[in-house]
C-alpha cells in the first residue's frame, strides 16, 4: 500500500471511482482498518455520509491511504497476513469488523479442546473435530442421530463461540431449526460459507443481500456484574437502494 498519508474529511470525495484498497490511521498514525472496495469513491462518500456507520472504532481516524488494483480482496488479505506475521495480530478495527472469520475457519485446538460427537450421553462416537474445516468434514460423517442430538442441545453454537469466539456464526448456527439430512446440510453450509450467516433480505424489495458493514456496542454493566453486547449489520440494496440495519447477534459479556 502507498506510503503517502491523506489528511480524512471531505476532501476524501475526490478520490477517483477506482477498484483498491485503503488503510485507516488514527492520530499516530497507528493503522486501525485495511479494506477493500470496487469502487473507493462510492465507499469513502458513504463512511464521510454516516460518519463510518457510527462505528466506534473506525471513528478515530485522522489520515488514510491508499492504492488502487484490480484485485482488491486478494490484496486486502496480502496486506492483513503481512501485517499479521509482522506483529501477531490484526489492525484492531478489522478484528471487531469481523475479519478473523476467515481465520478462524483455519484455526486448529488440542484435541482435548475439540468437538466429541456423541449420539447420546454416554455413547460416544469417536469423532473429534479439532477445527472448524475438520468439524464439517466430521459433520458428514457422523450419525444424523448424532447431529440432532448435539444441535438440539445447543452444543455446536457454544462450542464455536466458546473456542472461536465467533458470535455472528454461533448465532447463525443456532438459529437453524432443520431436522435429519436437512439439518446437516445447513450446519455444513453455514460453516463452510460463513458469509451467508449475515444475509438478509431487503424490507422493500426482498432481495437477499450481505452487509455494508458490520460493528459491535456494549451497553452498561448492571448490577450482577454483565452487560450486553450487539453486533449489527448495516445494508443498502444495490437493486431498489433501500438501507436498513439489522442486530446479527447478541451476547452477554462480563464486564471488566
Amino acid at each position: 500500500m502507498s506510503s503517502k498519508f491523506y489528511v480524512w474529511g471531505e476532501k476524501a470525495k475526490s478520490i477517483p471511482p477506482k477498484a483498491g484498497v485503503y488503510g485507516l490511521y488514527n492520530g499516530d498514525y497507528e493503522l486501525i482498518y485495511v479494506g477493500e472496495s470496487l469502487n473507493l469513491k462510492e465507499t469513502f462518500e458513504e463512511y464521510l455520509k454516516t460518519n463510518f456507520f457510527q462505528d466506534p472504532c473506525k471513528l478515530a481516524t485522522k489520515y488514510y491511504n491508499r492504492q488502487f488494483t484490480l484485485s482488491p480482496q486478494k490484496r486486502k488479505k496480502e496486506i492483513l497476513e503481512e501485517y499479521k506475521r509482522k506483529y501477531g495480530t490484526y489492525p484492531k478495527c478489522n478484528i471487531t469488523g469481523g475479519e478473523e472469520q476467515t481465520v478462524s475457519q483455519e484455526k486448529m485446538v488440542s484435541p482435548e479442546k475439540g468437538f466429541h460427537f456423541y449420539e447420546e450421553i454416554a455413547k460416544p462416537t469417536g469423532k473429534v473435530a479439532t477445527s472448524l474445516k475438520d468439524f464439517t468434514l466430521k459433520l458428514k460423517e457422523i450419525p444424523v442421530v448424532s447431529v440432532e442430538f448435539h444441535q438440539k442441545r445447543g452444543d455446536f453454537a457454544k462450542w464455536i463461540q466458546n473456542t472461536f469466539e465467533d458470535t455472528i456464526l454461533a448465532n447463525a448456527i443456532e438459529r437453524i431449526k432443520a431436522s435429519g439430512e436437512d439439518l446437516r446440510k445447513q450446519l455444513i453450509e453455514t460453516i463452510t460459507h460463513p458469509e451467508k450467516a449475515t444475509l438478509m433480505k431487503c424490507p422493500k424489495c426482498g432481495a437477499s443481500i450481505s452487509p455494508k458493514k458490520t460493528w459491535s456496542m456494549t451497553g452498561k454493566a448492571v448490577k450482577t456484574g454483565i452487560k450486553p453486547k450487539l453486533t449489527l449489520g448495516y445494508y443498502k440494496c444495490s437493486y431498489c437502494g433501500k438501507t436498513f440495519r439489522r442486530v446479527l447477534a447478541k451476547e452477554i459479556i462480563k464486564a471488566s
